[in-house]
């Protein structure tokens, strides 16, 4: 004799079982998903802070040798072109592709016998990358003692994904595009840095600071 219980007994049916199985499909691509969200945040902020560390140690760079830029007449140097400050204004692509070339003493030494400080020709400017649609920042460097027995050039990379650098010059009164110690007879008062960098998404992302030259400020 069958009792309710067998005849209450069910299996689940083909219907069933096909809206479980699309549940589950929709559950897993919902977490698929949401990882995949989850992990190209996480490489978009890692890509952020990548450039903007890489920014941040060029523009350190460059601040401390402009604070350091240093200048004299070229009658006290007798006619020496050891001492500059020559900031070009350039155009590229719609974008600043701005050249500076000066003297510093921000590596300044002295040696044994020689108390002759090292001045340090410094240089920045793009030069295109054949492998991308961007530019590198390039810093050169030639070191030339005021005693020439010691000479050097170093050159190496600033930062990469590039695509504009602008300089402007503080006279005291105005900002310039371009400056020139034989016009000037002067360093500028203060320095403005931007660089523009293209990151992976192909976004622009702009980056500015200042620094004051202390010899500047004192002419």
């Amino acid at each position: 004799m069958k009792t309710g219980f067998w005849n209450d007994r069910r299996g689940f049916t083909l219907l069933e079982l096909l809206v479980a199985l699309g549940i589950a499909a929709v559950l897993v691509t919902l977490l698929y998903e949401t990882f995949n969200a989850v992990l190209r945040s996480t490489q978009l902020v890692d890509e952020e802070s990548e450039i903007d560390q890489m920014v941040r140690i060029s523009m350190e760079r460059m601040t401390n040798e402009l604070r350091s830029a240093y200048w004299r007449p070229s009658s006290e140097a007798a006619g020496s072109t050891m001492f500059m400050f020559v900031g070009q204004d350039g155009i590229g692509r719609d974008r600043p592709t701005d050249t500076l070339r000066f003297s510093t003493l921000s590596h300044a030494r002295v040696s044994a016998g020689n108390t002759d400080p090292t001045v340090s020709i410094v240089e920045y400017a793009l030069v295109p990358d054949p492998e991308t649609d961007t530019a590198v920042l390039m810093h050169r460097e030639e070191t030339t003692p005021l005693s020439p027995s010691v000479s050097g050039l170093e050159e190496y990379e600033l930062a990469e994904s590039v695509i504009g650098l602008n300089f402007r010059y503080f006279d005291g009164k105005d900002w310039a595009d371009q400056w020139s110690d034989a016009d000037k007879k002067k360093l500028p008062k203060a320095v403005e840095i931007q660089l523009i960098v293209k990151d992976r998404a192909g976004q622009e992302r702009r980056f500015t600071t200042q620094t004051d030259i202390p010899i500047g400020q004192a002419s």
